[in-house]
């Protein structure tokens, strides 16, 4: 479980605050032998803060959203929100799923939310 704060000391130290990421999400499965393997990533394309839940929610609405956006809205927030935890809706066969990690592709200028499903 990641809150916005390790979420955001995450971008500063690892993408330097950069607007221009593409924010993605990354489903994980555990296999037989313990060791996750990834089966699918999809581009993260709305956000929004549930107050009364206390979450961030990332999720794939038809908007536009990037690391810009994302840094944003949650440097907007009041100091008790950096306590909310980062959810993902992958689909909506899947409930509200919580990050387990965080990655980042320089090359691609991707950043990425892991799930376990």
């Amino acid at each position: 479980m990641k809150y916005i704060i390790d979420m955001i000391d995450d971008i500063r130290e690892n993408i330097q605050n950069s607007y221009d990421y593409t924010l993605l999400a990354m489903l994980l499965k555990e296999d037989s032998l313990e060791n996750f393997q990834n089966v699918g990533v999809k581009v993260i394309t709305s956000l929004y803060v549930d107050h009364d839940a206390k979450q961030l929610q990332l999720g794939f609405f038809d908007e536009n959203v990037t690391s810009k956006e994302l840094l944003e809205c949650v440097n907007s927030l009041e100091m008790k929100a950096m306590m909310y935890e980062v959810m993902i809706k992958v689909s909506n066969e899947h409930p509200l799923m919580p990050i387990i990690g965080f990655g980042d592709n320089h090359k691609e200028k991707q950043y990425t939310f892991f799930v376990i499903s």
